[in-house]
């Protein structure tokens, strides 16, 4: 197959002005792209050549990590019995994301009212956005969720990074082009972002084998699916230019390459991004 001429990243370009921090944010590396464009396959892909004992780990590892340092601010009693559950699969994500929010739900709220402008955005969204009425609010308790996990980050070891593949950068490409200037500005920047690129048939031939759609696809015949593909492929493109002029670095992969080239091309950016930021 012949390699698509994916732009280099321009990582030079200056921050806006008044850009507030999201404490945590910066501890999240997230993976992007149009759906079926292959950035789960790349995602696992590149976490199994980083191997288990990497500073990269998943969310679920995470939230296990923040409510473990969250601990000691419940009584010796509770404490057994949080561990407890902590062992248990899938009930022990429940119980570590909800001891490591309650710890920090005060400075959680005050981070929410720094950042109202995407809030607002995340509402609008809501209302306008890509999808049935259903899926469009569904969204907001799931961002709102995404928001409290970037909090807790501050909570991890100095050492640890997260990688995630379906962030609040791929939430914004369901919304409506009018807002995604909005979105893209505002919402809390990343560590790093992967943005995996691919041409639209290729993406569509590749829902079209799967046999299954998102909600936002439901319904659309080949022809709509083509459309919203591209639409979603200008939506990343401009979320990578505001992230860039935000000083975010954006790596952007072949979603058409070997699945081994890709996860190491990723592999290889993600094991150069710490030194770089102990160097910084």
């Amino acid at each position: 197959m012949k390699a698509m001429n994916l732009p280099t990243p321009q990582l030079a370009i200056p921050p806006v002005a008044h850009d507030p921090a999201f404490p945590g944010a910066e501890r999240q590396v997230e993976f992007v792209g149009p759906p079926g464009v292959g950035k789960s396959a790349i995602y696992h892909a590149a976490r199994a050549r980083l191997g288990r004992q990497a500073i990269y780990r998943t969310v679920q590892e995470g939230r296990l990590l923040a409510a473990t340092a969250s601990l000691d601010q419940v009584s010796p009693i509770r404490r057994i019995s949080y561990l407890s559950a902590f062992q248990l699969p899938r009930v022990g994500d429940v119980f570590a994301r909800r001891l490591a929010a309650i710890s920090s739900e005060d400075s959680f709220r005050q981070m929410l009212h720094i950042h109202g402008a995407f809030l607002e955005c995340c509402i609008e969204m809501a209302r306008t956005g890509f999808g049935d009425a259903f899926a469009r609010f569904a969204r907001l308790p799931i961002m709102l969720e995404q928001l409290r996990d970037l909090h807790l980050w501050n909570r991890l070891p100095a050492d640890v990074q997260i990688l995630q593949q379906d962030a609040l950068v791929q939430k914004g490409w369901a919304s409506p082009p009018s807002l995604r200037e909005a979105y893209f500005s505002s919402v809390p920047k990343p560590g790093a972002v992967v943005l995996v690129a691919a041409r639209p048939g290729v993406i569509v031939e590749r829902l079209r084998n799967r046999g299954r759609r998102i909600s936002a696809h439901a319904g659309l015949d080949d022809n709509e699916l083509h459309t919203a593909t591209v639409d979603a492929a200008e939506a990343f493109a401009l979320a990578a230019e505001h992230l860039r002029r935000r000083g975010v670095p954006v790596l952007e992969v072949n979603g058409e390459d070997q699945l081994s080239d890709a996860a190491e091309q990723v592999a290889q950016f993600l094991r150069i991004r710490i030194p770089q930021q102990e160097i910084g």
